[in-house]
């Protein structure tokens, strides 16, 4: 979005030269492997921004094109590999690409790498869920030497804070009592104008959220919302809403309240000129409060000149020209504030709130953690969310249903996976392999072993009987499997494990014989490219083989 803001409004000679210099950067996007832009991708995001009702909308990510296609895979390594997961799910996608190499029927064409084999798995439905425990440390940040700071622009930096309680009001809930209320203000940091600002009986995640959908609502979506650690700012539904329509919640370290000051300041003269007024007449109502707040915000501190700034408040923030900011419609805003929570979907599409159970909408979830945003005052239908992505409604589940209408619903929901006949994959014969290894192993060990025993007696009875020992004949041997096995292992300068020289062996078999140059010459080059992979010696191998044939 900042890219586009930044040429939208340029001359077309300036903004051809803003874009030549934009695709000599490099910059750091998700999960793509570019490190550049072209023009082509800069001029369509400026078609788009300029053709759309909502610019918010425009440049949302979109799902790829190729969202689903394998075009690594072929049919029968799809089929293979669909075939031997579902007989046993705990093979690995490591497992699996090298029982692809072993056939001669899944070996054809590229070998896929693990990471596609796992993608493909988990796209059909039979992936194995991985539990992964992560641990972070908080490391207390030692005193620090500050500077000034102030965001380059309105709407860059969102600061807000709670004050209190220190000004009693009249409980609007046991009339005749009197309760303390907190202050709940935001403030922008460039220009010091306050966005949102409201006294409340409760802080909570929920006033909170009130308070920034409005201030959305009314002056758009900040690039930052710079909060305090308490729990009514750190809860996973403003930061859910918050990453949704594209702004970043960051917190200040712990112990450091440093950071705070542009917003504690005005409480502090909120305190000074308009509570300490207040205790001294007849306690307001919550209502009347929020009244003498928004009458000394807008008629005092909005139209005064701020020390820092050398302008109003109010004038350094409209200086923003309304089309650079980011605006969201009304009815997104609705559904993006909900309250959420986590929910985890049961194996029959259910999901458990507030004592209350709804029906999923989509099959697919059955079994994932989804993100439910629902309204208090609306208990007949929530809305489910995953990954970012809205599934639908789902509504109230009641026991007494019909129980065969329900069974055929969920037969529709469910999705089948067909797995393909034994015919059509090669078997699978990972345990076959193995025990092959371990006989080659023990066989060469026996086999060394007595070569060893004859050389040592025939170079002992040379010995006793004045004669030189026999030399061996092993460079006039014929180049074959067992000296291909020798030649990699001196070439890599390792020795090789059981399952080493049996994909060696493999290779040769399906795929050899190998000339002695070709083998030098071929691990000579990976060599010098710091290759270390075994298996990608042997694929350089069998495609250096193939042309040369």
């Amino acid at each position: 979005m900042a890219i586009i803001l930044n040429l939208v409004d340029l001359q077309p000679r300036e903004r051809a030269k803003a874009i030549q210099e934009l695709t000599e950067r490099e910059f750091n996007i998700p999960y793509s492997r570019k490190k550049s832009l072209s023009r082509a991708t800069i001029y369509q995001w400026l078609k788009e921004y300029r053709q759309t009702a909502d610019p918010a909308e425009a440049l949302l990510s979109k799902p790829r094109s190729d969202r689903g296609v394998f075009r690594k895979l072929s049919e029968p390594q799809k089929m293979a590999l669909i075939r031997w997961r579902s007989a046993n799910p705990y093979r690995t996608a490591e497992q699996l690409r090298e029982e692809l190499m072993v056939h001669a029927v899944t070996s054809e064409g590229p070998v896929p790498s693990p990471a596609t084999i796992a993608r493909f798995l988990r796209s059909v439905g039979l992936d194995r869920k991985t539990l992964l425990a992560a641990r972070r440390l908080s490391k207390k940040s030692p005193v620090k030497i500050r500077l000034a700071f102030e965001a380059p622009y309105p709407q860059r930096i969102w600061l807000a804070d709670t004050k209190g309680p220190h000004l009693w009001v009249q409980d609007p809930r046991n009339p005749g009592e009197l309760v303390l209320a907190k202050l709940i203000l935001f403030i922008d940091d460039y220009s010091r104008y306050f966005c949102a600002y409201s006294y409340v009986l409760e802080e909570t995640e929920e006033q909170v959220m009130l308070l920034f959908r409005q201030a959305v609502a009314r002056y758009g979506v900040p690039d930052i919302f710079y909060v305090d650690r308490g729990a009514p700012y750190a809860g996973h539904s403003l930061k859910r809403a918050a990453a949704l329509i594209g702004c970043r919640v960051l917190h200040p370290p712990a112990g450091d309240p440093s950071p705070r000051g542009k917003v504690e300041r005005p409480m502090r003269e909120l305190e000074e000129k308009l509570e300490s007024e207040l205790r001294l007449r007849k306690p307001p109502t919550l209502e009347e409060a929020n009244e003498y707040l928004a009458a000394f915000v807008t008629q005092e501190y909005h139209r005064r000149v701020h020390s820092s700034t050398g302008q109003t408040p109010e004038e350094r923030f409209f200086s923003f020209p309304p089309e650079y900011r980011r605006f969201v419609s009304e009815k997104a805003l609705a559904m993006i504030f909900l309250p959420c929570v986590t929910s985890r979907v049961t194996k029959t599409g259910l999901i458990r709130l507030n004592k209350k159970q709804y029906l999923v909408p989509d099959a697919r979830l059955y079994g994932k953690k989804v993100e439910v945003r629902y309204d208090p005052l609306e208990q007949t239908r929530v809305y489910v969310w995953c990954d970012d992505q809205f599934f639908g409604e789902a509504h109230l589940y009641a026991g007494d249903n019909d129980y065969l209408k329900r069974q055929e619903k969920l037969k529709k929901m469910l999705p089948e996976i067909t797995v393909p006949p034994a015919e059509s994959a090669p078997p699978y014969t990972y345990l076959e392999r193995r025990l092959a290894a371990y006989r080659l192993e023990k066989e060469l060990s026996l086999n060394d072993e007595l070569a060893a025993m004859k050389a040592q007696r025939e170079a002992l009875s040379a010995a006793l009987m004045g004669k030189e020992a026999p030399a061996t004949q092993e460079t006039g041997k014929e180049f074959g499997p067992d000296r291909f096995v020798h030649l990699l292992s001196v070439l890599l300068k390792r020795p090789f494990a059981p399952h080493e020289r049996l994909l060696v062996h493999t290779c040769w078999r399906h795929y050899g014989p190998f000339s002695e140059e070709l083998v030098r010459t071929t691990v000579g080059r990976l060599l010098g490219e710091g290759q270390s992979d075994l298996s990608a010696y042997l694929d350089a191998l069998r495609l250096a083989a193939h042309f040369r044939s």
